[in-house]
C-alpha cells in the first residue's frame, strides 16, 4: 500500500461526488467569493453542503461571512 506524504490532500473519490468535488473546486477557483446558491446552480445540485465541508476539511477552500451572505474562496 502506498502512503501519501503528510499534509497532502486526499485524492478525490470516483463517481458523482468525486467528480462534483473537482467541479466545485474548479468553480470556486474560477469565481473566488462565489455564494452557495450560485455554486449549486452551476453544479446542477439542490445543495452542496457536503461538498463544501469536504473541501474546507481538506484545506482547499475557505469560507468567509460577507454581511448575511457566506462566500467561498480558494486557499
Amino acid at each position: 500500500m502506498t502512503r501519501r506524504p503528510q499534509g497532502s490532500p486526499k485524492p478525490a473519490k470516483q463517481g458523482r461526488e468525486g467528480g462534483d468535488l473537482e467541479k466545485a473546486l474548479a468553480l470556486i477557483r474560477a469565481s473566488p467569493g462565489i455564494r452557495p446558491s450560485e455554486l449549486n446552480r452551476r453544479l446542477n445540485r439542490e445543495q452542496s453542503d457536503g461538498l463544501r465541508a469536504t473541501l474546507i476539511k481538506r484545506g482547499l477552500i475557505r469560507k468567509e461571512k460577507d454581511g448575511s451572505a457566506m462566500r467561498y474562496y480558494p486557499v
